[in-house]
């Protein structure tokens, strides 16, 4: 039923207060039979069937319709009526005379105020009562938009008094942004009318609308409306999946699941030492779920980290990204060895896995460099094993945590030991430790001529550690043989080496002199100057009687800057004058050795080790176009040139002008004329000489030279 409708028709006022829609319905049949008994053949129309309305952003309506059958021609016009409330008033728009037409536009009827309701009749030919009765009634979608509490999304809430029956269950939810493009959010079940949507934009205005789409193909916009947002929330908490250690690098790993927040913009790495948790690193990129540390020593003992997620908005004072909290600590499995010589037994033991529940303990075992194998399963509450072993032989041990179906796992550092006897006794100097490479050293020793020996034992040890053994060759290798240590990292560590030969029993019968690689730093300094410090040579039996300093620029051939006396163990280099290069400036030192007893002189060379100056960046903040300074380009050094770009920006955030190439400056023309003076935004990026990313924003004042 209607109440308090009223309509006008050619003839006759009619008036709805109470009567139902059957019984009007019901007159216009006795009517209608009034015109056959007549002798007149006129039939009165359904009315039009409203599917749509429609809001635009001025408010205004499109009304869309479908059309009833009319199979003998009897339509004179339709008729729609309107009112901003349910129950009326309601008001006729002017006849619609097309029988075809199936939308009307309806100017500023309130529809930004609340809902605006529609019905509609049929006018047919033939004298009156000749209206149909009224169609339902289908209202416009209003849409209101708050900030939540607390800030950080945005709450929606809309009005739907007056669907069509024909409309698609629920309601799709619509965010334009940036201005001019809308994104479809998300779809919401039928009978919700509100919904949160988190802000992931740093801060700007937003602007939302909510449709809903009928069966005969049209679809209803809400009214818009928003609010100028802030995203202050932060991602979630990242989950670690595992830490682990690269059987391959010796490195700490660690592998997480990606926080689900599409605006998180990375995640740091914490590690977690008994004086607190400490930031070795930051991953960018909301999908970059993996970590290695470089820096990592798990061989040297458990390794602990957490994560934290951060996104790319900025809040508080001083600015900082919203960045989340950090989750439970993960640790590394740290597994050691000792050996038994007599007894042949190898006794493994590491430290429980921190991070989730151990199902089961794998020990995976490699002999002699040979292929891992399979070495035994125990349970995941158990910490140790012991390993019956044959002498003279290399084995090497990593333990696998396993969770709950095998799907999850962590390796620990892996473990070596010789299982070494007594044999004849022979004395040995170690000549040389030299750097050959970035992830190598080589050991160079000599053994009394003519002894007996069943074995070379090459021990190391890193930064004053213990030493552990590396490698063991048959004395068969000679008097004098080279060792090559590939599983080191000679530009962080000082590394110590020492070689024992072994009786016929495998038992060390004399013991090298210990010999240590020069560590080499370089540090570039604001002032231009890169500044070398390195450690002295240990130990030879002669003295270090010089240090040869060689610099390589941008990656090209090492050439010879100094020579220096045995001490003091720094050099400063100055390279202001090659700030036309990308900045990389590498060196290695070279020992030399003098007066040596043998006359067995001996060169160490150290790591590479490379200082990458600052790029050194000049940008105007405005240029005079028919001054003297009438174009504007960023003057940049140290830089990496092939991956330069330069785009100006204009206030509404559109970027008028770019290019790639360092030596174009922008002369304030786009396309064929002159932008209007005054401030425009800049975007400059480019590589230093480390391959880091550089990114430059300003704003720049374009002027013009007086008349």
């Amino acid at each position: 039923m209607r109440s308090g409708r009223q309509q006008q028709g050619p003839s006759v006022r009619l008036t709805y207060v109470t009567v139902s829609r059957t019984i009007y319905a019901r007159a216009l049949l006795m009517a209608a039979s009034m015109f056959l008994f007549l002798g007149q053949v006129h039939a009165i129309l359904d009315p039009p069937a409203p599917r749509c309305a429609s809001v635009n952003v001025a408010g205004d309506v499109t009304l869309t319709w479908t059309t009833p059958p009319d199979p003998f021609g009897e339509f004179a016009s339709y008729q729609v009526y309107w009112s901003t409330d349910a129950a009326g008033p309601f008001v006729a728009l002017p006849d619609i005379l097309v029988p075809g037409q199936t939308t009307l536009f309806h100017p500023t009827p309130g529809a930004l105020a609340g809902p605006v309701f529609y019905y509609m009749t049929s006018v047919s030919l033939g004298p009156a009562p000749n209206t149909s009765v009224p169609s339902d009634t289908i209202s416009t979608l209003f849409l209101q938009v708050s900030q939540s509490t607390p800030l950080g999304s945005a709450d929606l809430v809309w009005s739907a008094p007056a669907l069509p029956p024909t409309a698609d269950p629920g309601f799709s939810v619509w965010m334009e942004y940036p201005v001019g493009t809308w994104i479809l959010l998300d779809n919401v079940p039928a009978g919700i009318l509100s919904y949160r949507h988190a802000i992931t934009v740093c801060e700007d205005s937003l602007t939302f609308r909510v449709s809903y789409t009928d069966a005969s193909g049209c679809t209803a916009f809400s009214s818009r409306d928003g609010e100028v947002f802030r995203d202050v929330t932060p991602p979630s908490v990242p989950i670690v999946v595992t830490v682990s250690v690269d059987s391959l690098t010796g490195l700490s790993t660690i592998d997480w699941d990606p926080s689900p927040e599409t605006d998180t913009d990375g995640y740091i790495i914490v590690l977690n030492t008994p004086g607190g948790g400490i930031i070795i690193d930051t991953v960018f990129g909301q999908n970059n779920t993996y970590f290695e540390w470089l820096a990592s020593l798990p061989g040297e003992g458990v390794e602990s980290f957490t994560i934290a997620a951060f996104d790319t908005c900025f809040t508080g004072v001083p600015p900082s990204p919203n960045t989340s909290a950090t989750g439970p600590a993960h640790a590394t499995l740290y597994a050691s060895t000792t050996y038994d010589r007599c007894a042949a037994l190898v006794r493994l033991q590491w430290s429980a896995y921190v991070g989730w529940p151990v199902q089961t303990h794998q020990i995976l075992m490699q002999v002699d460099g040979g292929a891992w194998s399979v070495l035994a399963n125990v349970a995941g509450t158990q910490l140790q094993f012991t390993h019956a072993v044959e002498a003279g032989r290399t084995y090497c041990y990593v333990i696998k945590a396993i969770r709950d179906g095998a799907l999850v796992s962590s390796l620990s550092n892996k473990t070596c030991r010789f299982t070494d006897y007594p044999a004849t006794a022979a004395s040995n100097y170690l000549r040389t430790v030299t750097v050959t490479g970035p992830q190598q050293i080589t050991v160079v020793d000599s053994t009394q001529s003519g002894t007996q020996v069943s074995a070379f034992l090459i021990e190391r040890s890193a930064n004053g550690g213990d030493l552990e053994p590396q490698a063991t060759l048959p004395g068969s290798v000679g008097n004098v043989f080279s060792w090559v240590d590939n599983d080191v990292d000679p530009s962080t560590t000082g590394y110590r080496y020492k070689v024992s030969v072994l009786d016929s029993c495998g038992r060390p019968a004399a013991t090298s002199n210990e010999g240590g690689n020069l560590v080499l730093r370089a540090t570039p300094g604001l002032d231009g100057v890169n500044r070398l410090a390195w450690n002295g040579y240990a130990v030879w039996a002669g003295i270090t009687a010089t240090h040869v300093v060689y610099r390589s620029i941008d990656d090209g051939p090492f050439e010879a800057i100094a020579t220096l006396p045995p001490d003091p163990w720094n050099y400063e280099d100055d390279v202001q004058a090659f700030t036309g290069t990308t900045g990389k400036f590498c060196y290695v030192v070279q020992a030399v050795e003098a007066a040596n007893p043998s006359g067995l002189n001996a060169t160490s060379e150290s790591n590479t080790a490379c200082a990458v100056q600052e790029e050194l960046v000049y940008i105007p903040n405005a240029f005079i176009v028919g001054g003297f300074n009438n174009v504007f380009r960023p003057v940049i050094s140290y830089a990496d040139v092939t991956e330069y770009q330069l785009s100006i920006i204009n206030r509404w955030g559109q970027i008028i002008w770019t290019t790639d190439d360092p030596a174009q400056a922008w002369n304030g023309i786009v396309g064929s004329s002159y932008v209007p003076i005054g401030v425009y935004g800049y975007y400059c990026s480019f590589s230093n000489g480390a391959g880091k990313r550089i990114v430059k924003n300003g704003t720049v004042t374009m002027l013009t030279a007086d008349p």
